[in-house]
């Protein structure tokens, strides 16, 4: 098994520039998650380590060595894609076989390997069958079988359960867990799902326009997140996010939101006056809001149920005797247990959190601001 490094590698297409000086270093035997959304780059840094596409500058380097210029079948890798890329006529016996065949493994070694890679997915009793005559899950299955046997250093994947059905994919998503717990490889993971990369990835590797935004273990990404894309695309439904004044009052700093306002921790407060901006946007995660006695005003607009939760989203409210304290059409979702008391449309609640759970960053810069 091998790790994987991009040192400061890029890849342009005709003048756009798909990846942008990325620099990561993927562990030997851990599940990497390349997460944005369309066109962010990740698939692109997905073929350039299968070595389907030459980086214009940069380099990639598998197991320590240097691979930029080595051929994609000389690179001991196995790819899983969107489609399966199953042979229709071939048998799953057949289609789990074909990389030993390629390889000249003599007939009964591929027996025995293809047998022992199907029983590892589940898949002995389907042998016999063509890829048209299985489920959309069975397909997926049969395809990383027959990259199993391979035994790369590396396995890629790309989109591998976008096209199955959402209970399918929660299947299929605990078996891949499961198969990288057992063989203890090396697993890159391409998706826009944000859920699939939180439940499966031993870190995540969040990317937009090419760029690496943040990696890190999932729950400090969620937790912790780098800039207010990474708050944004995070979470579902993703953190709120409202741009407050900053104000001293009385000694205390202030973070104005409509018609009420949050102190700020001294330490926080310190922080934002270090960078000498008069606001900031507060991010606020739907489960830290709270319905109540908080400081600020709101109106419900919808209330969705979800049956073990409920989403009431809130559009926060101003007065006209304080026109500069009126934050119009900003909405934000709280979300609330299907046990709590459910708010009507057209009420009028107040909202609140502890400070604890405010993530605070640059209006201008877009990223997180920490003491």
């Amino acid at each position: 098994m091998a790790g994987v490094t991009f040192l400061e590698t890029t890849k342009r297409f005709d003048g756009v520039v798909a990846l942008d000086r990325l620099s990561l270093d993927i562990a030997d035997g851990e599940f990497l998650v390349l997460v944005g959304p369309s066109g962010c780059g990740k698939s692109t840094a997905l073929r350039i380590i299968a070595g389907l596409e030459e980086p214009t500058s940069g380099s990639l380097h598998i197991g320590g060595v240097d691979v930029t210029d080595v051929e994609p079948q000389d690179r001991d890798l196995a790819m899983v894609f969107q489609s399966y890329a199953l042979y229709p006529h071939k048998t799953v016996r057949q289609n789990i076989e074909f990389p030993l065949k390629s390889r000249k493994v003599p007939a009964g070694q591929r027996r025995d390997e293809a047998g022992a890679a199907a029983a590892l997915l589940g898949l002995a009793d389907l042998m016999d069958r063509r890829p048209g005559q299985l489920s959309g899950g069975q397909r997926q299955r049969v395809a990383l079988a027959r990259a199993l046997v391979r035994r790369p250093e590396v396995f890629l994947m790309d989109e591998p359960l976008s096209n199955l059905d959402a209970k399918t994919r929660v299947q299929t998503r605990a078996e891949l867990s499961e198969l990288h717990e057992s063989l203890g490889a090396t697993f890159i993971y391409v998706t826009h799902d944000q859920v699939e990369a939180m439940t499966m990835g031993t870190r995540i590797a969040v990317m937009i326009e090419g760029r690496l935004q943040q990696v890190g273990v999932p729950d400090e990404v969620y937790d912790r997140p780098a800039n207010l894309f990474v708050a944004g695309f995070i979470g579902s439904p993703p953190m709120n996010t409202v741009v407050a004044a900053a104000m001293r009052h009385e000694g205390a700093m202030l973070l104005q939101l409509g018609t009420g306002s949050f102190e700020l921790p001294e330490a926080h407060a310190a922080a934002v006056e270090a960078l000498g901006i008069d606001a900031v946007v507060i991010g606020i995660r739907p489960e830290h809001l709270r319905v109540g006695d908080g400081p600020i005003g709101s109106l419900v607009r919808i209330v969705e149920s979800l049956g073990h939760e409920r989403h009431v989203v809130c559009e926060l409210a101003g007065t006209d005797e304080h026109p500069g304290e009126i934050v119009p059409g900003t909405l934000v979702i709280v979300r609330q247990s299907s046990e709590d008391v459910a708010p009507r449309v057209g009420e009028s609640i107040r909202l609140g959190a502890e400070p604890r759970h405010l993530h605070l960053f640059d209006p201008d810069t877009g990223e997180r601001i920490d003491p």
